[in-house]
This record gives C-alpha cells, sequence and structure tokens, in this order.
C-alpha cells in the first residue's frame, strides 16, 4: 500500500459527530425480529436477553446465531452496507493538534487484508449478576448464567489495518505500543452517551497472537444486526463490552476511552461503594480488561424434574480469559463436601495463535441424583486460577465467578414412573 498517496487522497476526512439523544428519541421501532422463545427476555428497550442454559449447552461448540445471547443499549441501527465507512486515525500526546483521519469503505475491509477467522466466545461482564443482586442491590441487568455464547468470526486482523492505515509500529517493546490505546465507536445511539465507546490496551490490538478482528461475518454469514452488522471489533479473552458493534470509528491514542462504558461501566468497584457514592469511585477503579475463570452448570437446573430414572448427565460450560484453557473442572453432588473430576471436557485452541478463546463444554455422569443434593461446579484454568466458593459483592454486579450451585432437583424414582 502506498500510504502518502492514500494521506493525500483523504485529506479533509472527518468522521460524523454523534450528539446524545434523550430517552424519547431513541426509536426502537425498527428493530429486528427475534426467535423469542429461545430467550429469557430481561428487556423489549433496548433488547437485551440470553438464552435458556439447556438451549444453550445443547446447541453444542458453536452458538447459532438466533441462540447467541444478546446486548444492547439503544436501539439497533439500520446501516446500508454500501454507505458505512469506518474512521481510523492517531492522536498524539499533545490533544490540541488535530487528529488525520482516513476512512475506509466495506469493501476496503473486506478486500485489502487477509481475511482471519477465529472462534471466540463473547460475556458479558455481567453474566451471574443475579447471584450479586441476591446479597445487595447492585446496578444493571439482572442477568442469569445465559450471557456468554461461542461463534466463529472472520474479518481482517486489526493489528494489519492499524500498522497500514495508521503507521503503529509492529515492534511490540515500542513506546507507543506499551502506553497507548486503541479506541472504538459506533454509529448507533446509546441511553448512557452520545453512541457506545469502549477501547483496549494498544499491545492488546497489535498482538498478532491477540487476535483482535474486524469481523463482518459470523458463522460463515455477514453480521446480523442484532450483533453488529456491518462490521464489529471481536476482542477475544477480553470482556464482551470491549468487542464494539456497528463500529465507525477507531482512535489510537495516549489514553483509555472517555466514553461512559469505559470510564464510568465495568468495573470492579470496592465493597464499600454503592448507589450512595458512587460517584466518587469511578476515576480511582481501574477498567475491565480480561475475563476471569468461570465455570457454570446448564443442565439440570434449579428445581427441574427428572422424569427418567437412569443416571442423570450434568452440563455446562467453562470459560477463562486471557487466551488460557481449562484445564480441570470439577462437579460436586453434596455442596462441596466431596468432588469428583468431570467426564469430559471439550475445548479448541485457535489453528495459528494457539490461544483458548472459545469456552469449554464439560459433561459429568451421575448415577442418581437426590432431593437432597446440591450440585456444584468449579473450574481451574492453566494458569491456575480457581473461583471463589462465595460471590464477591459489587455494585456494578460485574465478573461473578463464585462456585455455580443447583439445588432443589427432584429426579423420579422407578416406582413412580
Amino acid at each position: 500500500m502506498n500510504t502518502q498517496q492514500n494521506n493525500t487522497a483523504q485529506e479533509g476526512v472527518r468522521p460524523p459527530v454523534h450528539e446524545k439523544k434523550e430517552l424519547c428519541d431513541l426509536d426502537y421501532s425498527q428493530d429486528p425480529p427475534r426467535i423469542l422463545s429461545n430467550y429469557l427476555v430481561h428487556a423489549p428497550k433496548p433488547f437485551n436477553a440470553e438464552p435458556h442454559l439447556p438451549l444453550l449447552v445443547n446447541a453444542g461448540l458453536i452458538t447459532p446465531t438466533d441462540v447467541f445471547f444478546k446486548r444492547n443499549h439503544g436501539p439497533i441501527p439500520d446501516i446500508r452496507l454500501e454507505d458505512h465507512q469506518v474512521y481510523i486515525g492517531v492522536q498524539g500526546l499533545d490533544e490540541s493538534q488535530p487528529v488525520e483521519w482516513k476512512a475506509l469503505n466495506m469493501h476496503d475491509i473486506m478486500t485489502r487484508w487477509p481475511k482471519a477467522t477465529i472462534t471466540a466466545s463473547l460475556q458479558c461482564a455481567g453474566n451471574r449478576r443475579e447471584g450479586l443482586a441476591q446479597l445487595k442491590e447492585v446496578k444493571g441487568v439482572i442477568w442469569k448464567a445465559g450471557t456468554i455464547s461461542n461463534a466463529v468470526w472472520s474479518g481482517p486482523r486489526l493489528c494489519d489495518i492499524l500498522k497500514d492505515i495508521a503507521g503503529v509500529p509492529e515492534d511490540l517493546h515500542n513506546e507507543m505500543i506499551r502506553n497507548y490505546h486503541v479506541s472504538f465507536e459506533a454509529d448507533d445511539h446509546v441511553k448512557e452517551d452520545a453512541c457506545y465507546g469502549s477501547s483496549i490496551p494498544l499491545r492488546k490490538a497489535m498482538d498478532p497472537l491477540g487476535d483482535v478482528i474486524i469481523a463482518y461475518e459470523m458463522n460463515g454469514q455477514p453480521l446480523t444486526r442484532d450483533h453488529g452488522f456491518p462490521l464489529r471489533v471481536v476482542v477475544p479473552g477480553y470482556i464482551g463490552a470491549r468487542s464494539v458493534k456497528f463500529l465507525q470509528k477507531i482512535l489510537v491514542q495516549p489514553q483509555e476511552s472517555t466514553s461512559f462504558f469505559q470510564r464510568r461501566d465495568y468495573k470492579i468497584l470496592p465493597p464499600w461503594i454503592d448507589s450512595s457514592n458512587v460517584d466518587t469511585a469511578w476515576d480511582t477503579t481501574v477498567s475491565l480488561g480480561e475475563m476471569n475463570v468461570q465455570c457454570v452448570i446448564c443442565t439440570p437446573m434449579e428445581k427441574e424434574i427428572i422424569l427418567c430414572p437412569k443416571p442423570v448427565i450434568v452440563k455446562g460450560y467453562a470459560i477463562s480469559g486471557g487466551g488460557r484453557a481449562i484445564y480441570r473442572v470439577e462437579l460436586s453432588v453434596d455442596g462441596g463436601k466431596t468432588w469428583e473430576p468431570v467426564d469430559k471436557i471439550e475445548q479448541t485452541p485457535d489453528k495459528i495463535s494457539g490461544m483458548y478463546w472459545a469456552w469449554a463444554l464439560w459433561e459429568k455422569k451421575v448415577p442418581k441424583i437426590l432431593t437432597t443434593s446440591e450440585l456444584v461446579v468449579r473450574a481451574y484454568d492453566s494458569s491456575g486460577n480457581m473461583q471463589p466458593e462465595f460471590p464477591i459483592w459489587n455494585y456494578r454486579g460485574v465478573m461473578n465467578n463464585a462456585w455455580f450451585r443447583v439445588n432443589n432437583v427432584t429426579q423420579m424414582p422407578q416406582h413412580n414412573m
């Protein structure tokens, strides 16, 4: 690519400026249709829903698009593929100097760089918020344990685009790589800000083993509107909030994004922070990046009645951040007094980077579940990280990864059948 010709051809490029809309002006009338029977819907506007856990785990390693969880902060934009552009720039240490923007259309994105394909799980940082809400008031959608899904994503690597278009150095020891961030903004309108935005460290974006891509395909098909059409960032190993949908702007800058969702959300606040003093804590609390280790029982579910007297196959998922593998899952049927390893763990590393971006699905055959049984599961990742026994409360209700428990399962005996 001739960078100088590209610069000359794009003098005067400026990205659109978003202005915050009032709640009453957010228009949900053009939201796409959904298969509502697949989901537990927590809010219709904006649409936030998680799949039923048995459906999620029984769908297999790759979650079908119409089962994948849906997390939104505003109406789903109706973007025309042929009109969409992505604006890319670099901000220097002197913020008074203007940013030189370059614009790429969708044809550029889809043809100028090699198409990378990764399999990666996305998980909302608020997954299992319900467990923290049972302890004390939290802020956010009261998610159960289904705000995680796994898909095959395709598009160019962000590191290739930033190197060619923004002139970001490839050397990971470069001072810029160490200190800068790359922020993303969506072409949408949300309740909390002018648009959705977030950022990640530039070192994650530029690491060829970090597998950050600008995806235009999901499970071999163009992205659906619910999942970011026409373009989204996929940041594997990080909380889902960093994988910005409806991508319109990419800015390399010396500091984190100033978006509401980076500065005043998605942080583990100290335990003494609640609704009365939360405004004092945002600026002193680190923004979330990598996921922690997580493990959930998907079937059987709480209060389920099992009509078959045969051994029960307990199923679930496990995941960790940073590309770390799940190396052990243990199940207890007596509330955590005794443990056994599960019978099967299925998890596949990326073919090129070798990183474990996708979840693990696991199974364990249990001869019999008594009414008094308490099923408990916990996982360990390849760095030895393990789940805590009890929930650790925080006001934002994020990153709950305590041992997962299922109670009050009734398995009918043979003579009642």
